[in-house]
């Protein structure tokens, strides 16, 4: 048992060390477009669901939007808590249960955090973001381009993905089989108020308003 609880330690210190040191720089042209698709519609405090190092949550307390952070990962909560930020706040929570009352955000963000689950989980998440949110969802999930294979964009996507592990790359796989964010956002009824496109066509912002 302890040696069990000693691996995950050390593999979640990894996980920390490979998103600062490789996904934070890979995603980071998506994150200003995150930003202003905030300010465009108003929103003056955020929740990023899987937050991962507090990336988003700086870009967006750095134009004095309040942003909040969860990850299920304590580790990621620390590293973030360490780099800082102005007027932002981290906890570790699960996004199928956020630990945070009805309607305590303006805009709950999901910025690829749909498409390593499977569909069921999805939902859940889906569910609880809605149940935070007082008037957006801002979803940032891949699109498989029509030439996909004439892609560079997408075929380093498709290579992470699947080196991230069997569960990852099994989700990966049925998100994308399943016409990717386009198809979950008509799956769910969930209309695009407004959109964005980031990293050569292959990832979609969308902006959703909460019912």
């Amino acid at each position: 048992m302890l040696r069990s609880m000693a691996f995950k330690k050390r593999y979640a210190r990894f996980a920390v060390t490979t998103y600062q040191i490789l996904i934070d720089p890979m995603i980071w042209p998506l994150r200003p477009k995150v930003v202003r698709l905030c300010r465009e519609l108003g929103v003056s405090d955020a929740l990023d669901i899987a937050s991962g190092t507090g990336a988003q949550c700086r870009a967006l307390s750095r134009t004095g939007i309040a942003a909040a952070g969860v990850d299920l990962s304590e580790d990621m909560v620390r590293a973030a808590t360490w780099r800082g930020g102005r007027n932002v706040r981290y906890a570790a929570g699960s996004a199928y249960d956020l630990p945070f009352e009805a309607k305590s955000f303006d805009a709950c963000l999901l910025i690829l955090a749909l498409h390593e689950h499977a569909e069921p989980d999805r939902i859940r998440m889906l569910s609880e973001a809605v149940r935070v949110a007082r008037r957006y969802l801002v979803i940032a999930d891949f699109e498989r381009p029509e030439r996909s294979a004439a892609s560079p964009a997408w075929q380093v996507i498709r290579f992470i993905e699947h080196t991230a592990g069997p569960e990852h790359r099994q989700g990966f796989q049925e998100f994308v089989a399943g016409r990717s964010l386009t198809g979950f956002l008509e799956r769910h009824e969930l209309p695009a108020a407004r959109e964005d496109f980031s990293h050569f066509g292959t990832i979609r912002l969308v902006a959703v308003p909460i019912p």
